[in-house]
């Protein structure tokens, strides 16, 4: 099968939107080309309905051809199925989709992922990858941390931003593991207790 390259069209806005998702609320699709009309069957319909719907909500959107047929490591998986294999919360997952780490297929309104995508995401991972969902519910905001710290939202942010307390991104939101708060903490305390004068 020949493969195209992508196409991305932005997203509509105004009454173009408007107009167009008055049309879509029958979900029934029919095309006209060279003038002979054509009603799609369900797979297609589904796809086309899920494009021009993100096209009404101002989305670009990007359309690209599928090799066909998956076998083997192509095998297109669930959400729920890719994020048993990685060992992973189902919720990690759909972030590590959102953000881009690994790519994700739609099948009209369904997710799907590559088997080969998550073998090579853990192949990168390793270890970490279940470590690091594990660790999601000691994720903190950096208000929290910041809380935590004893320390202002600003400075909090300025510690990130130079690497000298690690963040994660939950979407676009930055996110700290309260241990590397803690470890900060106690390196603080240990410095402030070396410097400090002697009483006397």
């Amino acid at each position: 099968m020949t493969q195209h390259p992508p196409t991305t069209t932005p997203g509509l806005d105004g009454r173009d939107a408007e107009r167009l998702a008055q049309a879509l609320v029958s979900r029934d699709v029919t095309v006209f080309v060279d003038g002979t009309s054509l009603r799609l069957p369900e797979g297609a319909r589904d796809a086309v309905v899920d494009l021009l719907s993100r096209l009404t909500r101002g989305e670009s959107v990007t359309v690209s051809s599928a090799r066909q047929p998956l076998t083997g490591s192509e095998e297109l998986l669930t959400t729920s199925q890719a994020a048993a294999l990685a060992g992973i919360s189902h919720t990690y997952l759909r972030n590590l989709t959102s953000e881009g780490v690994i790519p994700v297929q739609y099948r009209g309104s369904h997710r799907r992922i590559r088997r080969s995508d998550i073998q090579t995401w853990l192949a990168r991972h390793g270890d970490d990858a279940a470590d690091a969902d594990d660790s999601a519910a000691e994720l903190l905001t950096t208000s929290q941390a910041a809380a935590l710290a004893g320390i202002s939202h600003t400075h909090l942010r300025n510690l990130t931003s130079e690497g000298v307390i690690p963040v994660q991104y939950r979407g676009s939101h930055r996110r700290i593991r309260r241990s590397d708060v803690q470890t900060w903490l106690a390196g603080r305390q240990r410095d402030d207790a070396g410097g400090a004068p002697a009483a006397g």
